[in-house]
């Protein structure tokens, strides 16, 4: 602290700690270990986040731009759990039921909106000129400022979202640190991405027995935040870049490493929750979704597949 203001590094690690509190010990030494500079530099088109041994830099854009996927992916709910469950449940293909889904229209489109909005502001030199869905909060570090219970659910999975990149990044740091890093880029960001996800969920069920919830309810939950991570990892990269380049493998390549393996039954509200982002995925994309019916956990598999 300085004179009392918040600085970009105890933004960075409250957000850490706050998503994994079972490892907050674990948290400050790699802080204490490490201590990379955090530096909040200015925003700029497109989004600022990536580090080295010596510093962490983002811009306060990112964090806006996490915000606004965050609050929409979580309304893929309203527009397409209901044809993933009931496609598993009846054996009808999803894009049968797509079509029979007169109501979908509408919700679609606001979310298709959301969805544009996010990418006006990734795109914006300036956010200030970028719209603001007028059904999404303005960005709050309070959760309780909310008062709709699902801002409130959409605020913790942003959370998580924002703190798997933060790890992920970390993890340059360390790797930077010990001169390990990979000669192949594509191969330090694949396993940058499994260490925080490993670290977000390896000692989860220890945290829940302490905390007496159940483990399932608990795994879930930090899944979640994964798969919205996930889609953020899509939206923020140029659709050029979608197939992989000398620095990143393929999006489908590391949404399997970040989501799949996840020990949840096959149509547990996770997978569907992943099942309805991927498929808003495709849609707005206009590609076809020719999956048969299966469970959510296959459906996702398939469409990260096809991706």
């Amino acid at each position: 602290m300085t004179n009392g203001a918040v600085t970009p590094r105890d933004t960075l690690v409250a957000l850490m700690q706050g998503a994994v509190p079972e490892r907050q010990a674990e948290t400050e030494a790699l802080w204490e270990t490490d201590n990379p500079e955090v530096v909040l530099v200015a925003d700029a088109k497109r989004i600022t986040l990536n580090a080295d041994k010596d510093r962490i830099q983002f811009d306060a854009k990112t964090m806006d731009v996490f915000w606004l996927i965050g609050f929409s992916g979580w309304r893929a709910i309203e527009c397409y759990t209901p044809v993933v469950v009931w496609s598993a449940k009846s054996g009808q293909a999803l894009a049968e039921l797509i079509k029979l889904d007169d109501g979908l229209a509408d919700v679609e489109q606001a979310y298709k909106e959301r969805r544009a909005a996010a990418q006006a502001l990734i795109d914006a030199e300036d956010p200030a000129s970028a719209p603001w869905p007028p059904d999404v909060p303005e960005p709050n570090a309070d959760r309780y400022a909310l008062n709709d219970p699902q801002h409130q659910v959409a605020f913790d999975l942003t959370c998580l979202a924002v703190a798997f990149t933060i790890f992920h990044e970390f993890r340059h740091v360390m790797l930077d640190r010990d001169k390990a890093r990979s000669r192949d880029p594509r191969e330090e960001e694949l396993a940058c991405d499994v260490w925080a996800r490993e670290f977000m969920t390896g000692k989860l069920a220890a945290y829940a027995a302490d905390n007496q919830h159940e483990y399932c309810d608990v795994l879930r939950k930090r899944s979640m935040g994964l798969a919205l991570a996930a889609l953020v990892l899509h939206e923020i990269t140029p659709i050029w870049d979608h197939g992989g380049n000398r620095f990143y493998f393929s999006i489908a390549d590391r949404m399997q490493a970040i989501l799949d393996n996840t020990p949840l039954p096959a149509n547990d509200h996770f997978w569907v929750f992943a099942a309805s982002l991927l498929v808003g995925i495709f849609r707005q994309k206009h590609i076809p979704i020719d999956a048969p019916a299966m469970s959510a956990h296959e459906l996702v598999a398939y469409l990260i597949a096809r991706l």
